[in-house]
């Protein structure tokens, strides 16, 4: 059918209205296409996290600068070994190599000392000795000159002592004391005693400048060397002394490292017994070292200015 030109014209000036519209004629979003990205627009007012910050560790600290040593460092004690002999009192410079005795003197700790019982010998030259009047004492190495301590031997009982440095690296060491049950740790200035943990059985006591301390035990079954756990007395590590007797038929013992070594000073009961010294290597070897020496050592005291191998 054909449409009048008035009506035509009546069509263009009335302006059609969305809903008329055709629905091909509407304004409508492009399809998307693919691997077009779509544009979204962003109304969200959040802003985004900011990253983590990274982790920040504190610097391990520098360790303290070891100080060194006094410049008499070990001048006035011997790198061998002290013993102290129970029969007369003397003190014995012992050389471990050829198992000899060198004799020093005796100690004028005067009449109510009693007898020497145990011994330890420090860097600075001096020696101390426990005697059996529950007392002990320091002794000048260069002029035997005596002095009694403040320690109270009896609160803490009978005890074998020794030194060994802090660690490998340094030339500081500290004393060591062990009576049957205790091991502890003696301040030489104030003598008060500081208990660090349990042993199995009285003890002579060692120590060396690589920090190791070291103890004997003659009444296990089997005897034993034991490397201790400074801090803890807990064992560390063991040598069987397959030679040891049983610890009835023991009169006396003392006990020192050096060189890397081991040795055991044993005297048994018998009329006319006397120290025997024995050499022990650290994997257990042992060498008869000095025989029949006519003396009952009670103590040996050997100080970390030693050789350790």
């Amino acid at each position: 059918m054909m449409l009048s030109a008035g009506c035509a014209r009546e069509t263009l000036l009335a302006l059609p209205t969305e809903e008329a519209l055709p629905e091909s004629s509407q304004t409508s979003t492009p399809e998307q296409q693919p691997g077009e990205a779509q544009d979204t627009p962003n109304n969200d007012s959040t802003p985004e996290p900011e990253p983590d910050a990274p982790t920040v560790v504190d610097p391990e600290p520098e360790p303290e600068p070891i100080p060194p040593p006094p410049e008499d460092d070990c001048a006035e004690t011997s790198e061998l070994l002290y013993t102290v002999d129970k029969g007369n009192g003397a003190l014995y410079l012992f050389d471990p190599v050829r198992g000899t005795f060198r004799y020093l003197g005796i100690p004028d700790c005067g009449p109510f000392a009693g007898t020497p019982t145990s011994m330890a010998v420090a860097r600075n030259g001096r020696a101390y000795i426990r005697y059996s009047s529950q007392t002990l004492y320091v002794i000048e190495l260069d002029s035997l000159e005596c002095t009694e301590t403040a320690m109270q031997v009896s609160a803490f009982g009978s005890f074998g002592m020794g030194y060994a440095t802090l660690h490998a690296e340094t030339w500081e060491d500290e004393l060591f004391i062990a009576n049957r049950s205790t091991l502890a740790r003696l301040d030489t200035t104030t003598f008060s005693v500081h208990p660090l943990g349990g042993l199995p059985s009285q003890s002579e006591l060692t120590g060396n400048a690589r920090g190791e301390l070291w103890g004997v035990f003659p009444l296990e079954s089997p005897a034993q060397i034991m490397e201790l756990d400074r801090e803890t007395g807990i064992p560390l590590q063991s040598i069987t002394l397959s030679f040891m007797p049983s610890p009835t038929t023991i009169d006396t013992f003392a006990f020192a490292t050096w060189g890397g070594d081991f040795f055991v000073f044993l005297r048994l009961y018998g009329m006319g017994a006397s120290t025997q010294v024995y050499r022990v290597s650290p994997t257990g070897t042992t060498e008869l070292l000095s025989q029949d020496t006519g003396r009952n050592i009670v103590g040996v005291g050997v100080s970390t200015c030693a050789p350790t191998h």
